[in-house]
């Protein structure tokens, strides 16, 4: 009878022992993947504000050689980057992107030389980056939302609270038209 009694004892301790070192191995496989989506986002971050700031130069640039309308850019020059979210900052882009773009196809000589080329080499490169880190970002965070979701480490993001991440969008066929050097 004391055999029986141990056995069940160790047992439970044995399954007790499983249970949370699966839990304990499923928290750190989320973290893994809840740093790669925080490292991507920061990323994505830096790349919007230096996109933001090569946007100011490009209008400023069409301000100082073309006669635009006074109301031009407006929702641009009057947006307030510290006090946006990430997504507010990618559709302000986004449309002024759109801006832009109209200008280009009215002024196309004019946005061909050099210094207009130059901007658009920077943009470009900036561009380049923004793509493959919002592609990278939310590949990360379908295996994050997997990971908290299914499966043994379903269970660890029941036993701890982990962020809820949304996925990055941005209009890559506007901006292709921007970049374009032809």
């Amino acid at each position: 009878m004391n055999n029986i009694v141990i056995l069940i004892i160790s047992i439970v301790v044995l399954i007790i022992i499983f249970i949370i070192t699966l839990i304990i191995i499923s928290k750190n496989k989320i973290n893994e993947s809840l740093n790669a989506i925080l490292i991507a986002n920061d990323d994505i971050n830096n790349s919007l504000k230096q996109k933001f700031a090569i946007y100011k130069e490009i209008i400023q640039f069409i301000k100082d050689n073309i006669n635009i309308s006074e109301d031009a850019f407006s929702n641009f020059t009057s947006f307030n980057r510290r006090e946006c979210t990430k997504s507010d900052l990618i559709n302000i882009l986004d449309k002024t992107t759109y801006e832009i773009n109209d200008y280009i196809l009215k002024y196309d000589e004019l946005l061909k030389t050099k210094d207009f080329l130059n901007l658009k080499r920077k943009l470009y490169h900036i561009e380049l980056n923004l793509e493959a880190v919002v592609d990278y970002y939310n590949s990360k965070l379908v295996i994050y939302n997997d990971l908290k979701e299914h499966g043994p480490t379903s269970i660890a993001s029941k036993v701890f609270e982990f962020e809820n991440f949304n996925e990055t969008n941005i209009d890559k066929n506007e901006i292709s038209r921007l970049i374009n050097f032809n």
